[in-house]
């Protein structure tokens, strides 16, 4: 009967018994013979190898006579070891289990380059948005908007009608309301997660930004008010009524549309205005919509979209304090 065995031995640092002083030695040797083995073969290979300065374990193992060995093909120390002899010396393995080196990451068992790949950027699973790439381990895409007003296409959405809406901050003139975002988003460049919160007030706007300071009224940018990353679609010292503010979500999964509406409110000066507007954002494009229904007595109010810093904004409609007249809208989308 034929056995194929194979041996493969590292060993660090071998103490030479012939008088050099401290030599270093680095040997991998595979060998890899036929031998005719006997169910009664007792010969004994008894090696003593030394794997540290002054370390000598002793290997006694039974094996058929395997004859003359042919010379060990020479190796680097790096190469994945098969046997190491010694189990307090840790055997050399290039990069991980599956054989990557840094900067590369293993994702569902493939090497990716997860400074660069859009698909896992910065780890395994992180998706950059369609627009965006992948640089060092960041998804950056663009950090401004491009503004069109009286967009055909962009149709009033009622969040009051929509199934399953939130009814918030009714009969007030203050307060907040922390709604939360049910979709990943991107604003001025910087990724908001799934599920954060957005803080939604009676004056005309809302912000990324948490437990703000909630001036009635303000102007875009200022960072010297203490708020930022606003958006104001009709920023003014606002109360509600009965109805409220609404805030909803339409749409599937991927293309979802996120809907905070302020629902027949009027100006804390005057109880005759009737103001229908709303705020919308869109999944996975990360346009910002405002839009106006029903407008009864509209007055100058603050509109536009402020970065986190409040030292930039996007006007919509050449004077940051337009009157809002029924059926207006803006639409921003990231540039």
């Amino acid at each position: 009967m034929k056995l194929r065995i194979q041996l493969t031995v590292s060993v660090l640092g071998v103490a030479c018994a012939v008088g050099e002083a401290d030599p270093t030695v680095t040997v991998d040797a595979t060998t890899a013979v036929d031998a005719d083995v006997s169910p009664s073969a007792d010969d004994v290979v008894e090696a003593a190898v030394a794997t540290d300065a002054g370390s000598d374990v002793a290997v006694d193992a039974p094996v058929a006579d395997l004859g003359s060995t042919p010379d060990a093909p020479s190796a680097d120390v790096a190469d994945v070891v098969d046997v190491a002899v010694d189990a307090s010396v840790d055997a050399p393995i290039p990069g991980d289990a599956f054989g990557c080196f840094a900067p590369l990451a293993v994702c569902d068992g493939v090497c990716v380059g997860i400074d660069n790949d859009p698909q896992n950027c910065g780890s395994c699973g992180n998706v950059c948005f369609s627009d965006e790439r992948c640089l060092a381990g960041v998804c950056r895409g663009p950090t401004g908007y491009t503004v069109a007003t009286d967009v055909s296409a962009l149709r009033w959405i009622d969040a009051c009608s929509l199934p399953g809406h939130v009814t918030a901050l009714t009969d007030t003139n203050g307060g907040t309301y922390a709604a939360d975002l049910p979709f990943r988003f991107r604003y001025w460049g910087t990724p908001v997660p799934a599920h954060a919160v957005v803080t939604v007030t009676p004056d005309g706007y809302v912000t990324f930004q948490h437990s703000p300071p909630t001036p009635a009224n303000g102007i875009v940018p200022n960072h010297g008010d203490g708020v930022d990353a606003v958006i104001a679609a009709q920023w003014r010292d606002l109360a509600t009524r009965g109805a409220g503010m609404c805030i909803a979500t339409a749409g599937n999964v991927g293309a979802r549309t996120w809907v905070v509406e302020w629902a027949d409110v009027h100006y804390v000066t005057s109880a005759l205005g009737h103001l229908n507007f709303e705020v919308v954002l869109n999944e996975t494009t990360n346009v910002v919509d405002l839009a106006y229904g029903s407008q009864t007595l509209p007055e100058p109010a603050t509109v536009g979209l402020e970065d986190w810093a409040g030292a930039n904004a996007v006007i919509p409609f050449g004077v940051p304090q337009p009157i809002l007249f029924s059926g207006r809208n803006a639409r921003f989308t990231p540039h």
